[in-house]
């Protein structure tokens, strides 16, 4: 569970925070997963060790494709894509990274360690 505390005021009064912000970490995985997959050259989600069928991963169940770790120095997050034949994979990785870094930064404010991703597979359309 990542938190985050903010500082609040009520009504123009500066008492500070008045409270605790908790955001579960398959919300996270859904916010860097469907970042991800509006990056050019993203075909899918890519879920590791999973049946054969539901190992490519579109909208429903993208999140599976996705890990995240709360470290000390902040967010770890993995996501594990299958790229579309003919994209570079140096530049998507790239895309990619800086996408969900800004997003995961402006919706939650929380810091990130890493974002690392791992083209899985290439798909041929």
């Amino acid at each position: 569970m990542v938190e985050a505390t903010p500082a609040v005021e009520l009504d123009g009064d500066d008492r500070g925070p008045i409270g605790v912000t908790r955001v579960a970490n398959d919300v996270v995985a859904w916010i860097a997963a469907l970042t991800a997959l509006q990056v050019d050259g993203v075909h899918a989600m890519y879920r590791p060790g999973g049946q054969s069928i539901e190992r490519i991963l579109r909208r429903r169940v993208a999140h599976r494709g996705a890990r995240v770790e709360l470290r000390d120095d902040g967010l770890r997050i993995d996501l594990w894509i299958v790229m579309e034949a003919g994209a570079n994979v140096a530049a998507v990785g790239a895309h990619v990274q800086r996408a969900v870094g800004d997003a995961i930064r402006r919706m939650l404010g929380l810091p990130l360690e890493a974002v690392n991703v791992f083209v899985s597979e290439v798909v041929f359309t």
